[in-house]
């Protein structure tokens, strides 16, 4: 089965179209001349509108001449080139029924597979936590990665997550909630920041809290000052009533009118009453 071109032949294709194309240029191209640098007036429009016109007719002459040329050369290749679609889609059914059974095929080893890689994962005996689509590779399924690498590779992530595991839960706070993390997306580092995080609001919290202590206690402390010293001022209240109780005594006095004066201005200044001594019988 040969695909064979009968007509035309490589020699007999036309390799170029001849035509007077630098004698037709050298003759516009010194016609063109005279209208560089022309200007219209009113006066001359309508000259200005024949020599369009006659331009205009001068390159629909070779638009179609062009035109005809091309389409002297297409049709050929058009009939050509439909006939080879059709033929081509003689083949495109087959090629078809084809694919889809190698597809077809392709997934139910891929399928296959992917039960053995299964297997494989609980086979191998990774912590309780790991599920199989938090290490698969979606390379796993080519053909070219035999049952043997893989497993290689489960055993390779298997260690690596013993070993975080174990790093995790030496933190010295807030290992617990760090695993957590770890459990969800087997990211060490992001888990580590985590726990950091929580330490960091938990010792926030903690400071707080002492802060809001410490206050309490202050405050407790000094209403215990302010009603011991209340009950202290109730005991010492007797004994100031005891020291106001007033006292008479009848005396005489021999002194000169300046001592006495002294006399009565340290009474008034002591505020002692005084007066003169009641006869007998008052």
């Amino acid at each position: 089965m040969e695909f064979k071109i009968l007509s035309p032949q490589d020699g007999n294709l036309v390799q170029d179209i001849s035509w007077n194309n630098e004698e037709l240029k050298a003759e516009i191209s010194a016609k063109m001349k005279d209208y560089k640098g022309l200007v219209f007036t009113e006066e001359t429009i309508k000259e200005a509108k024949k020599d369009r016109a006659s331009l205009n007719k001068l390159r629909s002459a070779f638009e179609d001449e062009r035109k005809r040329i091309k389409k002297l050369y297409m049709d050929p290749y058009n009939r050509f080139e439909q006939q080879v679609k059709e033929v081509i889609a003689l083949i495109d059914e087959p090629i078809r029924l084809i694919d889809a059974q190698i597809k077809e095929v392709e997934e139910n080893k891929k399928l296959q597979k992917r039960k053995d890689i299964e297997e494989l994962f609980e086979s191998i005996g990774f912590q309780n936590f790991v599920s199989l689509n938090q290490i698969w590779d979606e390379k796993w399924l080519n053909a070219s990665v035999p049952m043997t690498k893989i497993e290689e590779q489960m055993k390779s992530e298997m260690y690596r997550i013993g070993n975080e595991v174990a790093t995790i839960s030496r933190l010295p706070e807030f290992s617990f909630e760090a695993m957590e993390v770890y459990k969800k997306t087997l990211d060490m580092n992001h888990a580590i920041q985590e726990g950091q995080r929580l330490a960091d609001i938990q010792r926030r919290k903690a400071e707080q809290e002492a802060a809001i202590e410490e206050a309490k206690q202050k405050e407790e402390a000094q209403k215990t000052e302010e009603k011991s010293e209340a009950v202290s001022n109730d005991t010492k209240e007797p004994e100031a009533l005891e020291e106001k109780t007033l006292h008479t005594i009848d005396f005489r006095v021999t002194a000169t009118s300046d001592q006495l004066n002294l006399l009565k201005e340290f009474l008034l200044n002591n505020h002692i009453a005084y007066g003169p001594v009641p006869k007998k019988g008052e």
